[in-house]
């Protein structure tokens, strides 16, 4: 009626479209047909107040050409000449000072995006796809206020937001940003906070990232925004993560925090003692593998829920586990823990998980913080390995498996990890229990089976036989080795070498392991000397790289492996052959062959203590060696070029009684060993004649006569050989009309042998 001076209102959306962030809609109004008003109002903005001038106006008209979000004009009132405009009455009451969000501000319009939730203990407000959950933990310490992401992708890749009116009224912004603790699907998302529009703060986050204080300038401010962006990650993988007590704060308050890391855990962590267990008082915040967080994690509960390694069983430790799936040939495994800056080393065991049955070396490295502080490598058939690193008071510790391309990979234990302020000290935080170790014991009642066992041909995919009918364990009658002479054996393991043929297809990748090489593993090249349990020294077998389960031509050893619980000194079993070696092509096509000897070994804690050669024809034989109260009493086949007869270890019994057997001085691999004889006639300057005799290898290159002679000597297979050179040189090598040289064997002819016509001069032949 033109009456009026201002109009006044506050205009925003009434019921937004959470399908999608930044739907909008135009907002026009005319004062007697003339445009005075023409915005767009988004959804997620915050409500804003406008006063026009309609002096002298008739007719006012409000309308929504286009858009797809419902609009609101609220409080709107006209005001004649002369009247003052106040503002329109605020329904967010926002406390004077610091002010909590979420908490004491609440988000008016948020969206999940593959999720979003208000961390709140009090429910609020049930936007779509927004949940309340009452807390979340960031590196392992609880928060009860905030904003937690789910950055994910399912079938496509969706984002998601929260907004906050702030009206201008403060000048500082404070949040913790963190990874959620998780499983890790290696993955990545932003977080970007903006202030009516503009980014103030943007950070990629990863799945074992630390958390961090953020502080921002919202001066002037009135809408502020957090938003969610999937990165990339595992296949239909995500992270979580969180903003967690966020804070605003008015000008001059002096509590805004200074930004950088967040050292959440540090004032518990303070607490703990100098000489400390980590996994049971300080637990990962992030972990990876093919295998669940809680079948991986034991936090010493109790000595009977274990996880068992090197024979060995711990209450207190975890396990990596690597592996492939059909979206990744490769998932490496880790475990990463807050220990807040305050310790300098930590102690630990290593090995193989018992009983995988995958039996490979792999590599496991430690980080302290970004920096290697630690790679070794991790042998199937090693006793497990201690460790002392330093970790120079990091904040981030992990233990790391980058794992292989193989289909199915050893699975690596890590226990008794303890952790120390200092240098390592003397403890015993770590007891294990052992069963009762009488006087003497059945070393399969006392051990279980083997804890380590490998009969290659009994793990082929493509043949039906049974690995399981390589072990007996004397507790049924159903079960038994069915020997040759018709006996029957309740208890004991068996062994035997493998040839793969082609056709059979092995599983390598299941059950390959490469070699046993140098004590100790390969520390890396930060200079820092890790030291290890484990060393090498005369008689071991490690350092040893001909001691391989499987060579480089495929051919696979045969070994059992027990814990005698380091409480025994010798080991007495009896072996006799349960079938006679049959070559793999006259399996198939008929046929037999006599099989040749075959080497076992026996290693106490790496050490050689027995070495006893085997043959298809041999009665049933008992053997007594010493074990010097080893943990790892192996047992170890060797292949020769054919695979090996079926040879059962039984009668197995340990006794704290030492014996007088001597050990061999030094490992000796029953190679095959191959050579011919070579004659060559000589005429000396004086005109005597000389027959020189080398033996040559297959590339024609000449042996040292002393070394073959002392390697081959004893061995059945070779007793042929062995024979030739004891006629040859009387069994003496030095006496009489023999004379040798190290590569040379100087012989007087006989009488009546004939030397050929032309003939070398001795002057140009090198003894």
């Amino acid at each position: 009626g033109g009456q009026y001076d201002k109009l006044s209102f506050v205009i925003g959306s009434y019921k937004s479209n959470p399908a999608a962030d930044g739907c909008d809609c135009i907002a026009t109004i005319k004062a007697d047909g003339r445009r005075i008003f023409d915005e767009v109002v988004r959804d997620h903005d915050a409500p804003r107040e406008y006063i026009l001038d309609i002096k002298g106006v008739n007719e006012l008209r409000f309308d929504l050409p286009r858009g797809s979000v419902d609009l609101a004009y609220g409080a709107v009132r006209v005001w004649k000449a002369g009247q003052t405009v106040p503002a329109a009455p605020n329904p967010q009451k926002i406390a004077s000072g610091k002010v909590k969000l979420v908490a004491q501000l609440p988000s008016y319009y948020m969206r999940h995006s593959g999720y979003i939730y208000n961390i709140n203990p009090t429910p609020i407000k049930d936007f779509w796809g927004a949940k309340t959950v009452p807390s979340v933990s960031v590196n392992r310490y609880e928060f009860n206020s905030g904003l937690k992401f789910y950055s994910g992708m399912q079938l496509d890749t969706q984002n998601g937001w929260g907004y906050f009116w702030l009206q201008k009224k403060f000048d500082k912004l404070s949040f913790i940003i963190g990874p959620c603790d998780n499983k890790s699907s290696n993955s990545q998302g932003w977080l970007t906070v903006k202030g009516d529009g503009k980014i103030l703060y943007e950070k990629l986050l990863g799945q074992n990232d630390m958390a961090e204080q953020v502080v921002l300038d919202v001066k002037g401010v009135s809408q502020l925004s957090f938003h969610n962006e999937f990165k990339d990650g595992d296949f239909l993988g995500g992270l979580e993560f969180a903003a967690t007590d966020i804070y605003a704060y008015p000008a001059g308050d002096k509590s805004v925090p200074q930004a950088g890391l967040a050292n959440l855990g540090r004032e518990r962590i303070s607490k703990l003692p100098d000489v400390c267990k980590l996994i049971s008082n300080i637990e990962p915040y992030s972990v990876r593998g093919v295998s669940s967080y809680e079948n991986t994690f034991f936090t010493g509960e109790s000595d009977h829920y274990t996880f068992s390694m090197g024979g060995e069983r711990f209450s207190e430790g975890f396990i990596l586990t690597t592996g492939t799936n059909f979206f990744d040939d490769n998932i490496n495994a880790y475990a990463a823990f807050d220990l807040a800056g305050e310790y300098d080393w930590i102690s630990f065991k290593a090995g193989c998980l018992t009983k995988h049955r995958v039996l490979d070396d792999d590599i496991i490295r430690v980080y302290a913080d970004d920096r290697l502080v630690l790679e070794t490598t991790i042998h199937a058939t090693w006793p497990n390995q201690y460790f002392e690193v330093p970790v120079y008071k990091c904040r981030k510790l992990r233990f790391v498996k980058p794992g292989t391309s193989k289909s199915k990979q050893v699975y690596i234990g890590i226990g008794d990890v303890i952790l120390y302020r200092g240098e390592p000290k003397a403890n015993d935080l770590f007891i294990h229990r052992k069963p009762e170790c009488p006087q003497e014991a059945d070393l399969i009642d006392l051990c279980g089976q083997p804890y380590f066992h490998y009969v290659g041909r009994y793990l082929s995919n493509l043949n039906n036989l049974d690995f399981n009918d390589c072990f007996m364990d004397g507790s049924t009658q159903r079960r038994c080795f069915e020997m040759k002479d018709g006996r029957k054996i309740y208890k004991g393991v068996m062994l035997e070498t493998n040839i793969p043929l082609g056709l059979e297809n092995v599983t390598f990748a299941d059950a390959v392991f490469m070699f046993i090489t140098g004590a100790g593993g390969a520390i890396s090249s930060s200079t820092l000397s890790a030291l290890t349990g484990v060393s090498a020294g005369a008689g071991l077998a490690g350092g040893l790289s001909s001691l391989a389960l499987m060579d480089q031509s495929g051919r696979q050893a045969s070994v059992a492996a027990f814990n005698p619980y380091g409480e025994y000194e010798s080991c007495t079993f009896t072996v006799a052959n349960k079938s006679v070696y049959v070559d793999s092509f006259d399996e198939i096509f008929g046929g037999a062959k006599q099989g040749p000897p075959v080497k076992l070994n026996v290693f106490a804690d790496q050490r050689l203590v027995g070495e006893f050669w085997l043959k298809d024809s041999m009665s049933p034989t008992t053997y007594t060696v010493p074990i010097f109260k080893c943990s790892q009493l192996m047992f170890w086949l060797e292949c020769g070029d054919v695979r090996s007869g079926q040879y059962v270890l039984y009668d197995m019994k340990v006794s704290k009684d030492r014996c007088s057997s001597g050990i061999p001085q030094s490992y000796t691999p029953g190679r095959n060993i191959s050579f011919t004889r070579s004659d060559t006639w000589v005429k000396s300057a004086s005109g005597k004649v000389f027959k020189c005799v080398s033996f040559l290898d297959k590339n024609g290159n000449r042996l040292n006569i002393r070394e073959l002679y002392a390697e081959i000597s004893g061995r059945p297979d070779m007793a042929e050989q062995t024979a030739m050179l004891e006629e040859l040189t009387d069994k003496s090598l030095n006496v009489g009309q023999y004379k040798t040289t190290d590569y040379v064997l100087i012989i007087w002819p006989e009488e009546g042998e004939k030397a050929p016509a032309r003939m070398q001069k001795l002057e140009n032949f090198k003894f």
